[in-house]
């Protein structure tokens, strides 16, 4: 498919897209406005090492404060332990505790009607880090923007508390380490002492001199470290700090205007989704190469849509509104017919189509209407004589029809009736038999039509829907030429392929194809529009012509 395919899809089925926009919009508007607002509220926090603490505890923080990525991984992981939330809530539970009490004094305090369960608080918590910095935040989301912040709140006060608490007991923990070491250290001095007084000054093994120097010295260092560790723990060093303190929940949740932006751009593309989806799965023709290339021959003739009611699809719209762009369609189709006809051999047209109700019978009335209005002697006969429609075009139906004269009954004159003009000649079904194929497809036809061949200029033939019986495919040998008539709507791609198939194997000859029902006032195609310009004055002789014909069938309508 071409681009141009591609916006004619659109275009057709432009409606499909709109609708599909305008659900998915209003669904995303209905959902947002029913959804319960959300607020997100979070808490800031800075994860520094602390030097003075870290000789001491250096084993314990060297991998966790190495890597920010790792600690704030190992940070976000404790802060999401049942135990944190379980902890969280308690302090909660105590906090609302003092907070009424000074409500009842009077002060203008916030307290929640129920306070969500640690399982709830654990869904909803999470921990962000901001890229490339030792920085971290602690955000909760949460109905009410005041239960967000104080919940957020409450979880980095109770984290930084643990983790500080944490801190003391490893430091403590290692304190109480080095204490024992000075003590073994101390008991190994005073055994040393016992052994050097066994010496003079000047007697003392350099050995023993070694030992005990060495043994003060490691005293020295881990008093040393055990005065710091003392100091650290006294100092509380965590390396931990709140930088921003919890505020009132932003809203965050329902994002009215972005889901509507967002439903408008998927309805669009659902939307156009389903244009192409629809005209996939739709298999009437609606381009001139649709028609062109299913039917597998030229086009011929447009006629665009004419008539709402039965009546005025029953008139002959060339001699009722001869300045309708309908009678401009038909003017042209005449055109090409006789362009068709140039050498006088085809003069026997049969006019078919693939189903009923494309207007076959229409477009033969006034095909033979225009071509009388050029002074040919026309007849237009009804060879559909299963559902025969012809005689609802005349004011006067003849007594006798085409049954009558193909059973010898009747002759043709008693068959033939003028309308409109005198060149203009109409024969009717007449009676319906009870064998139609047998009788279209005699002898006796073909006899008929050799006769009429002779007395008139075209011979047009109304024909059965090729599809809906045999009879069309048994008369087609029969004929000088064929004319498919497809309805814009109506023609089916499947319907097109096999009607040509058909008349293809008895070695029809086809004319071309008239498209029926296009419409006047709309795109058709590619592009392709039906404008006034049949406005445009013709001759006076045909005005005049055209006038008395309608003059002569309004008499007629009178009586």
């Amino acid at each position: 498919m071409e681009l141009r395919d591609y916006l004619n899809v659109i275009a057709r089925r432009k409606w499909i897209i709109i609708g599909a926009t305008v659900l998915v919009v209003a669904a995303a508007l209905v959902f947002s406005l029913l959804q319960k607002p959300l607020y997100e509220s979070r808490v800031t926090i800075l994860a520094d090492i602390n030097r003075a603490g870290e000789s001491a505890t250096q084993a314990l923080y060297s991998l966790a404060y190495g890597d920010p990525n790792t600690f704030i991984q190992t940070q976000a992981e404790i802060i999401k332990t049942r135990t944190m939330a379980r902890d969280v809530h308690d302090r909660l539970e105590y906090l609302y505790e003092e907070a009424e009490y000074d409500r009842r004094e009077g002060k203008d305090v916030f307290i929640p009607s129920s306070l969500p369960s640690p399982e709830d608080m654990l869904a909803r918590v999470k921990v962000d880090r901001t890229q490339n910095t030792n920085v971290f935040q602690i955000i909760f989301t949460d109905h009410n923007p005041m239960l967000a912040r104080d919940v957020a709140q409450a979880y980095a006060d109770e984290y930084i508390e643990d983790r500080q608490l944490s801190a003391i007991k490893q430091i403590s923990e290692a304190r109480q380490e080095v204490w024992n070491r000075i003590t073994e250290l101390e008991a190994q001095i005073q055994d040393i002492a016992q052994r050097v007084k066994q010496y003079t000054k000047e007697t003392i093994p350099p050995e023993l001199e070694a030992e005990a120097s060495q043994a003060v010295n490691l005293w020295a260092t881990l008093y040393e470290k055990y005065m710091s560790l003392r100091i650290a723990e006294a100092l509380e060093q965590r390396g931990l700090e709140i930088i921003e303190t919890a505020e009132p929940g932003e809203k965050v949740s329902p994002r009215t205007t972005r889901n509507a932006v967002l439903a408008l751009f998927l309805g669009l593309i659902l939307g156009v989704g389903l244009a192409f989806l629809a005209d996939y799965l739709d298999v009437t023709l609606k381009t001139r190469e649709d028609f062109e290339h299913h039917y597998g021959t030229s086009i011929i003739g447009e006629i665009p849509g004419f008539g709402t009611s039965p009546e005025e699809e029953r008139e002959i719209i060339y001699f009722t509104a001869p300045d309708s762009s309908a009678a401009e369609g038909f003017r042209n189709l005449r055109t090409n017919v006789q362009f068709l006809n140039l050498e006088g051999e085809t003069r026997v047209i049969m006019v078919t189509s693939a189903s009923p109700e494309e207007g076959k019978t229409s477009v033969a009335v006034n095909l033979g209407a225009a071509l009388s209005e050029m002074g040919k002697k026309v007849l237009v006969m009804e060879a559909d004589l299963r559902r025969p429609v012809l005689d609802e075009f005349m004011v006067e139906k003849p007594a006798k029809g085409l049954t009558e004269v193909l059973a010898g009954a009747a002759g043709i004159e008693e068959a033939v009736i003028s309308v409109g003009n005198t060149n203009f000649h109409l024969m009717i079904c007449g009676v319906k038999p009870p064998n139609p194929a047998e009788m279209v497809a005699s002898q006796s036809m073909r006899n008929l039509l050799e006769r009429l061949r002779g007395d008139y200029d075209y011979v047009i033939v109304d024909s059965p829907p090729v599809l809906s019986v045999s009879d069309s495919v048994a008369m087609a040998p029969m004929m000088d030429g064929i004319i498919l008539v497809a309805s814009h709507g109506i023609a089916e791609r499947e319907a097109a392929r096999r009607t040509v198939e058909l008349l293809s194997k008895v070695n029809a000859r086809l004319l071309g194809l008239v498209i029926n029902n296009v419409e006047a006032a709309g795109r058709y195609g590619y592009g392709y529009y039906y404008a006034p310009y049949y406005r445009y004055s013709y001759g006076a002789s045909e005005k005049k012509g055209t006038s008395a014909s309608v003059r002569r069938i309004m008499r007629r309508k009178r009586k």
